[in-house]
């Protein structure tokens, strides 16, 4: 999605638009101050608050149980 045409379908896909009125039927620049305004999180591995799942070590023991947590 680095491309321009990836860029544009991903904003498609997000606003349930079409290439045609995101090209034709809107201000790129409203574009813009949508996606600048659009709310994002930042994910500060530093703190210390944060509940962030620890790796799990695989074992013959724990082995079984991993696998069945993808199926």
């Amino acid at each position: 999605m680095r491309s321009t045409y990836g860029t544009r379908a991903s904003i498609c896909d997000h606003f349930n638009w079409t290439i045609d009125y995101l090209e034709n039927g809107i201000s790129w620049a409203k574009v813009q101050r949508l996606m600048a305004d659009a709310p994002s999180y930042d994910y500060d591995d530093k703190d210390e608050d944060s509940k962030a799942a620890k790796p799990i070590k695989i074992t013959e023991q724990n082995q079984a149980d991993i696998l069945k947590m993808f199926q």
